[in-house]
Parts: structure tokens; sequence; C-alpha cells
């Protein structure tokens, strides 16, 4: 079992499951049979775990995801897309972006034809090449602690589901950090452990978050407050939650030494006008229009539905009156029942109190007749 301490230098962990345990100080999630630091690196493309076969068939065979192909047609219109959009609230074209793990690289591309000055970083120079042809795109074949990068150079540094990668995130985020300007912005998307969750909770109601669970690779997996602890103590104390696009597992969030700024809807709104951004902004003109349609098409779900729940009830409540009058209509029948029993009775008794009267006036004709 790989004996991995947490990123906070606490040696206490509760037991959680077989692959993980939890640091009984920060709340962060460890994994105890991921690979090591060693087996983690890239020094021959053809057999490091994070080299070539991670990308042809490691994704697709191992994990059920779709291939990199896929990924670099996919990605662009759902992914890429929703960062874009929140990166566009913090820094506008033609702010300098990095993203670290960038993977086939469609992210980068995204962000060129947006007007940005990015480029990527990956491990494997197999991706990098990929990257680099299928979308011509700068890219460093990494890690950051190797790549001669100059500091307060950036004004973003991206990493899409990469800190859970990380084997040192206090170093290489540190690193990360180094490379910003002084109001430089992290933009990360993670999964997001819960301390309230529970394993056999999870694998009982075979809950969303099981598929996080990637032992070799998940090395960490944050909850917001140790993923803010952590930022903190590497001097980068403001950070902003966003929505994130898969909200049932991750977290996304920007994270800066200064005080985070918005920026105005004015500025953070213009069309990007440039002949390629014209293109990226057709994109997110008809994501806008897609959300519009889901949301309206949630809402007349939920009208229809309490329609449905209305009409139900209402089918309901008329069973009920017609059991009820059914049953009404059964005691009126017994009812008349015992009323017409009653009135045979009747007209027995008055047809022997009239005999009774005819008996007793004979007698008493009889008797003054003797009389």
């Amino acid at each position: 079992m790989n004996k991995r301490l947490c990123w906070c230098g606490n040696e206490t962990v509760i037991p959680f499951s077989n692959e993980y345990v939890r640091c009984s100080e920060c709340g962060t999630l460890i994994s105890v049979v991921g690979l090591t630091d060693e087996q983690l690196k890239v020094e021959n493309d053809d057999d490091a775990f994070y080299g070539k076969q991670y990308w042809l068939e490691h994704q697709s065979k191992d994990l059920g995801f779709p291939n990199i192909f896929e990924r670099s047609r996919n990605d662009l219109v759902d992914r890429n897309l929703h960062w874009l959009k929140t990166l566009l609230k913090y820094k506008r074209p033609p702010s300098k972006v990095l993203e670290l793990g960038c993977s086939h690289g469609s992210f980068v591309a995204m962000l060129g034809h947006a007007g940005y000055d990015a480029a990527g970083m990956e491990m494997s120079p197999w991706v990098v090449e990929f990257a680099r042809e299928t979308f011509d795109i700068p890219v460093f074949v990494g890690p950051i602690e190797t790549v001669e990068l100059e500091n307060s150079t950036y004004d973003v540094l991206a990493l899409m589901d990469v800190m859970e990668h990380l084997p040192d995130p206090v170093g290489t985020l540190r690193r990360a950090l180094d490379l910003l300007k002084p109001d430089g912005i992290l933009l990360i998307q993670t999964p997001q452990f819960r301390e309230e969750m529970n394993y056999q909770m999870l694998v009982e109601t075979s809950g969303a978050f099981l598929e996080q669970f990637k032992s070799d690779e998940h090395l960490y997996l944050f909850t917001k407050d140790s993923a803010a602890r952590l930022f903190r103590q590497l001097g980068a104390e403001y950070i902003q939650f966003e929505q994130p696009i898969f909200h049932q597992y991750d977290m996304f969030f920007v994270v800066s030494r200064q005080p985070i700024q918005q920026l105005e809807p004015a500025e953070a709104a213009p069309p990007l006008e440039s002949p390629d951004g014209r293109f990226i902004q057709a994109l997110l003109d008809q994501s806008a229009r897609i959300q519009k349609l889901e949301s309206d098409v949630m809402i007349i779900d939920a009208d229809r539905r309490l329609r449905i729940d209305k009409l139900e009830e209402l089918d309901q409540y008329l069973k009920t009156v017609d059991a009820e009058g059914a049953a009404r209509l059964e005691l009126i029948e017994e009812l008349q029942g015992h009323v017409s029993i009653v009135d045979a009775d009747r007209q027995d008794r008055l047809e022997q109190i009239h005999t009774l009267t005819k008996m007793i006036h004979d007698l008493n004709d009889a008797a003054k007749n003797k009389n």
C-alpha cells in the first residue's frame, strides 16, 4: 500500500474505503493505492501511465469514456463553452492564458479564436503533438515544474480536471501562482468531495460521485473547505465558486492572491468582433439560446407535471365522490326497503285495527239488541 500523506502534512487519517482515507485535519480524501510519484512521471511515452496509451486506450477501455478523438470534437460545444463563458466574466481577450493538462487542446484553441493569447501544457509528448497538429496551437511538454517560464507573466492559468491528479498539489499550485501576474487568476475544475459522504451509502444509492474514485490517478479529492485552505496556505486567499458543468460531482472556482474582480456586465458581455471571434460568439449565442430553451422546457415540464398531478388529484376526488355516492345510493335503497317493510307492517296493523274495530262495533250492536 502506498503511504501517501495528506497535502496539509497531517498524518492522522480516518478510513473511508479500501482505496481512500480521509484526512482528520482538513477533510481531503487521499488515495492509499495510487501510483507513486515516480510512476506518474512520463519518461517513456509508450510505457508511462500518463503517456500515449492513457489517451488511446485507458480513457475508453478502462474508464468507459470517449477517446481523445471523440473528446476533441465533443468538448468544444459543452465543456469549453461553459469554461469560456465563466472566464469572460473575469478576464477578457487578449489576456494571456496557460492551460495545464490541456489534453487534446480544444479549449486552448477556442481561447485563441476568441482572442486570448493562449497556450497549453501536457506531460505526454504524443498528446502534445496531437494537440499541436489537431488545433494548430502552442503546447509545452510539462510538467510545469520542469518548464522554463517567466514568473508574473500570465493573466490566467486553467486546470481542468487536473488538481485531483497532482502528486504534490502544494508544489505544483505554488508554481502556477508564481506564473500569474499580481491580479492573475487560477480557473479550476475538480471533483468536489463532501465530508458528509459515506462510501457504503454511495454504493447503495449508486451515487454520482462513485466514478471519481479512480484511485490510481485521483490522488486527492478535495472539499470546498480543503481546497480553500490549500490556497490560503499558498497566499491566495480569495476564492470564488462558480456553477460547474457537472454539478453532480464537480466544483468550479476562481482563485487569486488579490481580491477577485468580476467585470461589469458591459465589459464582460461585448461581442467578440475579430474574424475568428465571430465564430466563437456564434457558438456562445447558440449556447445561450439552447440554455434558454432548456430552461423553458424545464418550466413547461414542471407545469405539465403540476397539471397532471392536479388531474390525478381531481380524478381521485371524483372516484371518492362516486364511491360515496354509490354508498349513499345503496343506503337510500336500503332505507327505502325498510320503509316499504314498515309501510307493509303499518298496513297490516291498520287492517287488524279495522277488523278489531268492526268486531267491537258488532259486539256492541249485539249487546244493544239483546237488551
